[in-house]
């Protein structure tokens, strides 16, 4: 009786964490990388990331950075910032996009949407931060897989925002300086999740 009891209870437990476990975690991800310039992290939001890659080629790894805040209120937007150093003059691509999952039983990522407004860049230049410029839905300055939004919710500024996933981003290449620091500020707000179909 007694085993059957401390089963019951294991048994339990083991549902309560799978149920867990299907609870979407929402982070926005940040990818910045160059061809030529060489990265170095100084900081990310708190709670978050922000490294060079530890994939692929050794030796170019020192020419990206990825970078994750915390997880993500359900209905807050929040700001994080992520900081970098160049370390020759040249140019960097910014891009905005969402973590992912996977479940065991799935070829396919499940789809983690974020949204994003009101991006600024310190020490480099950046157009249309705040989305509000477009034209035929698509942001100027922007390259965008992403969604962009006038009408779905209040944006954290004016009217716009852009709602990215991990394969589906919005990126913009800057202009950035030798050993002068950088820091990309964006307000991020979870968006929808999406179970992989197979």
């Amino acid at each position: 009786m007694k085993k059957l009891l401390i089963l019951a209870v294991l048994l339990t437990l083991g549902v309560l964490i799978q149920a867990a476990d299907a609870v979407p975690i929402f982070k926005a991800r940040i990818d910045i990388s160059s061809k030529d310039v060489a990265l170095k992290p100084v900081s990310g939001p708190e709670g978050g990331s922000l490294g060079n890659i530890f994939w692929g080629k050794e030796e170019l790894r020192k020419f990206s950075l990825t970078g994750e805040t915390a997880q993500l209120p359900d209905d807050q937007w929040i700001k994080a910032t992520f900081t970098f150093i160049p370390e020759s003059d040249g140019q960097v691509n910014i891009r905005l996009m969402s973590n992912s999952s996977r479940d065991k039983d799935k070829k396919n990522s499940n789809i983690h949407r974020v949204y994003y407004d009101m991006v600024t860049v310190e020490g480099g230049t950046l157009t249309n931060g705040d989305f509000e410029d477009a034209n035929n839905g698509v942001p100027a300055g922007w390259n965008c897989k992403g969604m962009y939004i006038t009408t779905e919710m209040k944006a954290f500024s004016g009217n716009a925002m852009v709602k990215v996933w991990q394969n589906k981003p919005c990126h913009q290449t800057i202009d950035v300086k030798k050993d002068q620091q950088v820091t990309v500020t964006v307000n991020v707000k979870q968006g929808d999740f999406e179970p992989a179909k197979e």
